[in-house]
């Protein structure tokens, strides 16, 4: 049976693990096993709980009656939570959390499952932005704290990376000819799907994207956007080689294509720290994407 630690359960159901422990004294809502060396570990029946438990709380409900209810009575709960019509904020978190937990523990068949079922509620607009964005900024989370493993961030972007390719495809071209905004990723950014995200938001509101992808040389991107008179560009960062590299980069940027805006999405930790020079933006959220990009 595969186990999990506690801050595992904080990964996948956002509730701190100070917190957890509380609960666990207070409650008794989870039951841990113990190593030789009194190191927590959980099944997944108590991982399921404590997502339901998280859910639960944002749709309203008391922690204390969270801890009494058995089983069979929480999953009726989050039944009704997962069978309305209406999208709410505890409908949108179950959501987030099964395709995470499916995802993190490699099951293909649970995750095409229930992105199926989300496809068939929402406009695929509202996926992106309200449950594919979301898991996005979660991936980026752990993978900066080493709580995610490459295999795990490799098959969890491959999944929606495919999905959002073939909505992307199915946009018709702009008449525009001239490019709006270039999309890339510095040289050692490999962490795709952010701007798979920003594609796709931005070719469905007309916006004519020229894609450039992962590991772009700043000397040849600089070139073709002054050869191509770009005005803005939009990459990612998640991985930091040093914030003092970071600030050459964007001075580099900002001397070569003076008239270009930039904007970076990705860890806003790392790109709070470096010192941006003007007509550089940091994008901290998908509102903030929204507002700025699409206009």
């Amino acid at each position: 049976m595969k186990t999990y630690s506690i801050k595992d359960l904080e990964n996948y159901s956002g509730v701190k693990a100070h917190t957890i422990r509380i609960w666990e004294q207070r409650y008794n809502l989870l039951n841990p096993d113990r190593t030789d060396t009194g190191i927590r570990f959980y099944n997944s029946d108590e991982l399921k709980k404590i997502l339901h438990t998280s859910s639960l709380l944002k749709a309203g409900f008391k922690i204390s009656k969270i801890a009494s209810y058995s089983k069979e009575k929480m999953n009726q709960e989050i039944a009704i939570i997962d069978s309305q019509l209406e999208i709410s904020d505890s409908k949108t978190e179950l959501s987030i959390q099964t395709l995470l937990t499916n995802g993190l523990d490699f099951n293909g068949v649970e995750l095409e499952k229930e992105y199926t079922k989300l496809k068939s509620q929402y406009d695929f607009f509202d996926l992106i932005t309200k449950i594919i964005y979301p898991i996005i900024n979660r991936l980026g989370i752990m993978w900066n704290k080493d709580d995610l493993t490459p295999l795990q961030e490799h098959f969890i972007s491959i999944f929606f990376r495919q999905k959002i390719l073939v909505e992307i495809d199915q946009i018709e071209l702009p008449v525009n000819k001239n490019y709006d905004i270039v999309l890339f990723l510095p040289e050692d950014e490999s962490h795709e799907l952010g701007l798979f995200v920003a594609h796709y938001l931005l070719k469905k509101n007309g916006v004519n994207v020229l894609y450039l992808g992962q590991k772009v040389p700043i000397s040849n991107l600089s070139n073709l956007i002054k050869e191509l008179k770009i005005k803005s560009a939009l990459g990612f960062i998640f991985i930091s080689n040093g914030i003092e590299n970071l600030d050459k980069m964007f001075v580099k940027l900002s001397k070569k294509c003076p008239q270009t805006d930039f904007y970076w999405g990705g860890s806003v930790a790392i790109l709070e720290a470096t010192k941006l020079p003007s007509k550089h933006t940091i994008l901290t959220n998908i509102d903030d994407f929204k507002s700025k990009l699409i206009h």
